[in-house]
Parts: structure tokens; sequence; C-alpha cells
């Protein structure tokens, strides 16, 4: 994992921490989404791809 990489990991878990004191668990579970995506970032992917869109963009 690169230093920008675990430098953006660090700030995430502290951002989340924060959330949660503060009630908004909402971000907080946003976060979370992140995280567990840079922790396997360098694996493959499986899941959907949605960045290409849905073909019905007209």
């Amino acid at each position: 994992m690169s230093d920008e990489v675990k430098e953006l990991r660090r700030r995430l878990i502290n951002d989340c921490i924060n959330c949660q004191e503060e009630g908004n668990m909402q971000m907080a579970d946003g976060i979370k989404v992140a995280l567990f995506e840079i922790e396997h970032l360098y694996k493959p992917y499986f899941g959907t791809d949605y960045s290409q869109g849905d073909g019905d963009d007209d």
C-alpha cells in the first residue's frame, strides 16, 4: 500500500470515528464502505461495474 493510500486510510478512520461520536451513522457507514474498498483495492473486483452507465443515457 502506498504512503498516500495509507494516509487516506488514516484520515478516513479518523473521520469515521468522529462521525460515530457525532451520531452521523449514515456518513460513518459510507466511510466504512470506502475503507473496505481501500483494503481490497489490490485484489480482483468481481462486483457489478456501473462506471459505464446502464446504456440508457439518451
